[in-house]
């Protein structure tokens, strides 16, 4: 891959997405009391040594990452939704309903960075146990480590890695880049939507027009184009806009579905898959090449029922979901 007009070779991608937890984002993204923590926890220190270092015992090491203007773009424009429509009350709202005039203020902040973003992390290794922490060796609160803390909204904001290998130097870096859980952030709005009441129900079991949405996207599809199996059982009525910031009428419409089944649902729903125009499969680079050999990706394209419609939710999920 070419960053910034430099050539890098994949390496590895951490096989733990990061999730952002309340207490590391800043205070106005809170939800919760307390000040927070500029260290982030990634996973078992040997886990994490290991994808960092090679080796298990570099205990304290220090790693050269960056983060791209460009992805930060793309995430705000992901996460606007929840910063206009919060799903749940966060410290900077005080009275408002939303958080809106933060992501104006932090998409023009972001407009004026360099094109790459560079920072430098160290491990905590001074805490004890088996957690790894990390942390960014300058201010906190600035540079790259400084961004992420700043844009990202508990729980609904998570964190990958890729392990990069400059093909003239040798040097090795990490790019980390954001991503929106839109799984996360439907279930949030679930159970904001029914706080306090006796009887709830499991989130994506019963929405309204669901149940009508399952059928009729299954009467189209018959199977899952990948692994071919025809049980309505085990199928998962996938939207292509995810769910959490649909309208009303993009939520039941049979145009926004794929019929997948669990393993490729996942996939589709996390944005490591996706389709092009022509119905061609992409996959992401930010699933590691070990998995992309596991997993099966033989499909017919005439079984994604290309409509000019479910194209343009397609386009959709390419810009904003596919990793």
């Amino acid at each position: 891959m070419k960053i910034n007009g430099i050539a890098y070779k994949i390496l590895d991608v951490y096989d733990l997405s990061v999730t952002l937890p309340d207490s590391f984002v800043v205070n106005d993204n809170k939800t919760c009391g307390g000040h927070g923590e500029a260290k982030l926890y990634m996973g078992s220190k040997d886990h994490m040594r290991d994808f960092y270092t090679g080796s298990i015992h570099s205990i304290g090491f220090e790693s050269d990452c960056f983060i791209l203007k460009s992805d930060l773009i793309q995430y705000m424009t992901v996460i606007k939704h929840e910063y206009y429509h919060p799903s749940i009350v966060y410290r900077g709202q005080g009275t408002k309903k939303n958080i809106a005039y933060l992501w104006n203020q932090r998409i023009a902040t972001i407009n004026t960075l360099p094109d790459v973003i560079w920072f430098r992390i160290k491990e905590q290794n001074q805490i004890k146990g088996n957690r790894g922490y990390v942390k960014t060796k300058s201010n906190p609160l600035k540079g790259g480590f400084g961004v992420i803390r700043t844009i990202s909204l508990p729980f609904v904001s998570y964190l990958s890695v890729m392990k990069l290998q400059n093909t003239i130097t040798g040097g090795v870096y990490f790019y980390w880049k954001l991503f929106a859980d839109f799984s996360q952030m439907a279930e949030q709005q679930y159970w904001a939507k029914h706080y306090g009441k006796k009887k709830t129900i499991g989130v994506g079991k019963i929405r309204n027009g669901q149940i009508q949405y399952r059928q009729n996207l299954f009467a189209l599809f018959g199977h899952c184009p990948f692994s071919k199996i025809d049980d309505e059982k085990i199928l998962i009525a996938s939207h292509i806009k995810p769910w959490a910031i649909c309208d009303k009428n993009e939520k039941t419409d049979v145009n926004n579905g794929l019929m997948l089944s669990p393993l490729y649902d996942k996939l589709f729903d996390k944005g490591y898959i996706t389709f092009e125009k022509d119905g061609r499969l992409k996959v992401s680079n930010w699933l590691s090449p070990a998995n992309q050999a596991r997993i099966d990706f033989n499909y017919s394209i005439g079984d994604l029922h290309l409509t000019p419609q479910r194209l343009m939710y397609l386009d959709y999920h390419r810009q904003y979901v596919f990793k």
